[in-house]
């Protein structure tokens, strides 16, 4: 019953534009009643509106205070920054620009604003991505500049090492072949007179020099038995011939 009722209520409210006689006697009732009891100025205003509907009305359109006309710079400004900081709270922004509602600033922004901000997004979007690859290039460029320095480090490097080879291959001493050949007969001599001494002829002729190896004696004794043989050869063969 109490839901029919309401229905019924609710079914009386006027709705659509306001009228200048509902603008009058709202504005005349407020002034006399103040604001805040909506619901009591639109039952004792004899308007079929209701209290919301009211406050709206006032808030909006009649209050005293209300700037008309178009937003300033300024004013869209602080719209721009309250907006950043605190987003879609209307009444709150409305409250740091005297004289505009919270409707107002609502339908400003959505009509100038809404969609440059998308674009703005996108813009950013597409700064970023470029930044991104020209990032990407510049490292890309570094990473090559770095390498072609290495290699021509690379390349100076191995220059001095074989510089410093040929260098090393020059300065080797040049040696004439019959330099070399008279080198390796002395040396052979050298290596004779150590394997074969000159101790014969003080051995065979009664030297003082006793040699000490059984190769030296056997070489002195045939040495005599050979000179014996020169010495004694005529007369032996003489006698044999008698």
């Amino acid at each position: 019953m109490y839901l029919a009722v309401m229905g019924g209520i609710e079914e009386r409210w006027r709705k659509g534009p306001w009228t200048a006689e509902e603008d009058r006697l709202l504005m005349y009732h407020v002034n006399l009643y103040g604001e805040g009891r909506w619901n009591s100025v639109a039952t004792l205003a004899g308007l079929k509106r209701n209290g919301k509907s009211c406050r709206l009305r006032w808030v909006n359109y009649l209050r005293p205070d209300l700037k008309r006309g178009r937003i300033s710079p300024h004013e869209e400004a602080i719209i721009l920054d309250l907006h950043a900081r605190w987003g879609n709270r209307w009444s709150t922004i409305a409250r740091s620009l005297p004289g505009r509602t919270d409707n107002e600033i609502k339908n400003y922004w959505r009509t100038h604003f809404k969609k440059k901000s998308k674009v703005t997004l996108d813009e950013s979007a597409k700064l970023k991505m470029r930044q991104l690859k020209r990032q990407k290039f510049q490292q890309e460029q570094r990473q090559q500049q770095l390498q072609q320095l290495q290699m021509q480090q690379n390349i100076t490097e191995m220059k001095k090492i074989m510089s410093l080879l040929e260098r090393s291959e020059d300065q080797v001493e040049y040696v004439p072949p019959i330099v070399v050949e008279k080198q390796q007969h002395k040396a052979y001599e050298e290596q004779q007179s150590w394997i074969y001494p000159k101790i014969s002829s003080s051995c065979c002729y009664g030297s003082s020099y006793a040699p000490e190896t059984s190769m030296s004696d056997d070489f002195c004794m045939w040495d005599g038995l050979w000179n014996l043989d020169d010495v004694q050869g005529p007369t032996f063969h003489a006698a044999k011939a008698s």
